[in-house]
């Protein structure tokens, strides 16, 4: 009979504490008066999860457009850079060339056939009747300058130094308007492409930027 009313109390103890009770003998297994709160819960977790999972998914989809919308304009940029100026996109956005190969390369006589505009800044390729050479042996320069009639205008040439791409000329020997040069030591970054010699100034000549024709 003491037993039984001590079972029945704590039955009503569970039950006083928003708990069912079940009793095994003389102790008291309290369990969640609503199991439906369990269930919501699990629930909400569920669709958390699968919320996050899509916000992930759809956010990686949107990143990896954003990535090719900016190498496409990046592209696009760059193939504008080689029509406008050819120099500045082979010079500043292609792989240096290897010492050995590019010297190989430079030996020959080419003709001027654009530089940028000291005036506009602009690239131009050349128009005028002058007939501007330049050759290059392994160690070498020279420029030559002729008017419309082969008669020459003025010269300059001397030895050169190429360290990877950075190219620096010794004007040793010049004629007419050259001869203010002598002495000089001007420096450039330069490539070769094909039948195209490209020249882009560094150091205090910075804005000279020449593309030449190869001729032999």
């Amino acid at each position: 009979m003491r037993r039984r009313r001590v079972a029945q109390f704590e039955k009503y103890i569970c039950t006083m504490q928003n708990k069912s009770a079940l009793t095994s003998g003389d102790r008291c297994k309290i369990i969640d008066a609503n199991p439906m709160t369990s269930d919501k819960t699990k629930m909400v977790i569920i669709i958390g999860s699968i919320a996050l999972a899509v916000i992930l998914i759809f956010g990686g989809i949107g990143f990896a457009i954003f990535k090719l919308h900016k190498k496409a304009a990046q592209e696009q940029a760059l193939a504008e850079l080689k029509q406008d100026n050819p120099v500045e996109y082979f010079v500043l956005h292609t792989p240096p060339q290897n010492e050995t190969d590019l010297r190989n390369a430079m030996v020959g006589t080419w003709q001027l056939a654009g530089t940028k505009s000291s005036m506009t800044g602009d690239f131009v390729l050349m128009q005028s009747p002058q007939d501007f050479r330049k050759t290059f042996t392994l160690t070498n320069w020279a420029i030559a300058t002729y008017d419309n009639d082969s008669n020459l205008l003025y010269s300059a040439s001397g030895h050169y130094e190429l360290r990877g791409d950075n190219y620096t000329e010794s004007i040793e020997d010049a004629t007419g308007m050259m001869t203010r040069y002598l002495g000089k030591h001007p420096k450039f970054k330069v490539r070769v492409d094909g039948d195209k010699f490209y020249q882009m100034g560094a150091g205090k000549n910075s804005s000279l930027e020449e593309m030449w024709q190869r001729v032999e």
